[in-house]
Parts: C-alpha cells; structure tokens; sequence
C-alpha cells in the first residue's frame, strides 16, 4: 500500500488539535508583545491572524478527533490543508506588519492565491483517497 492511501489516526487528529490552538495562542502573543511596541498602532489583518490555525487546524484536529471524521481524511489532504493555512497566516502577518509601518501593498495576495491553490490541492488529494479506499473495500 502506498503511502498517500495511509488513514490519518486519532493520534494525529489530537496532535492537529493540540498543535493548532498552540499555534493560535502564540499568534495571539505575538501580536500582542508586536502591537505593544508598536506605539498604538494596529492592524486588523494581524489581530485575526490567530483564527487560521486555531479554527483551520485546532477546530478541525478536534472535530476530527471526536467525531468519526478521522477515518476518512487522508494524510496528502491533511498535510495541504495545513500548508493552506499556513499560507493564509503568514500573508495576514505580512499585511499586518505593512499596515503597521503606515505603507500599501498587493504583495499579500500572493501568500492567498497560493492557500487557496493549497486548499484545491486539498481537495483534490481528498478525492483521490476517497475513491482509492472504495477500490480497496469493493
């Protein structure tokens, strides 16, 4: 069997919990200990940065872990789905820290168009497990 079709464990759905609410709290402190030196000045995209891994990845690690979701979630899927939203947190930081500094650019989009290729990427992977795990059950 190759190593696409491996099942994601309860194991690894509660380490995609545990390591996404760790993640989001640590955006939470970074933005805090930044905007504290930052003499008042804040920036909306970097105060939301945290929802990405806290919701993205804490919040579907531990629906994954308490419902049966864990058995049809592939590894390739669940590893792009991480980079997504990756991606998404590092362009709100980006953003967040240009705003901040009082300047403008589109340069963020680029971290957005390549989470949201991810997530397609994602799906794509989800598919392919999926109708590989029915060929071998039929």
């Amino acid at each position: 069997m190759s190593t696409s079709v491996i099942e994601i464990t309860r194991k690894r759905m509660r380490n995609q919990a545990v390591v996404g609410t760790s993640l989001g709290l640590l955006c939470m402190v970074f933005t805090w200990i930044y905007e504290m030196f930052s003499h008042g000045a804040y920036s909306p995209h970097m105060r939301l940065m945290f929802l990405f891994p806290l919701v993205g990845c804490g919040l579907l690690g531990l629906g994954g872990m308490l419902s049966p979701l864990w058995k049809s979630v592939g590894r390739w899927a669940l590893n792009f789905w991480n980079t997504a939203m990756a991606s998404f947190t590092l362009g709100f930081l980006f953003l967040g820290i240009v705003n901040i500094a009082g300047r403008f650019t589109s340069n963020h989009l680029l971290y957005i168009c390549i989470g949201a290729g991810f997530i397609l990427l994602a799906i794509i992977a989800e598919i392919i497990f999926l109708t590989r795990r029915r060929k071998l059950y039929e």
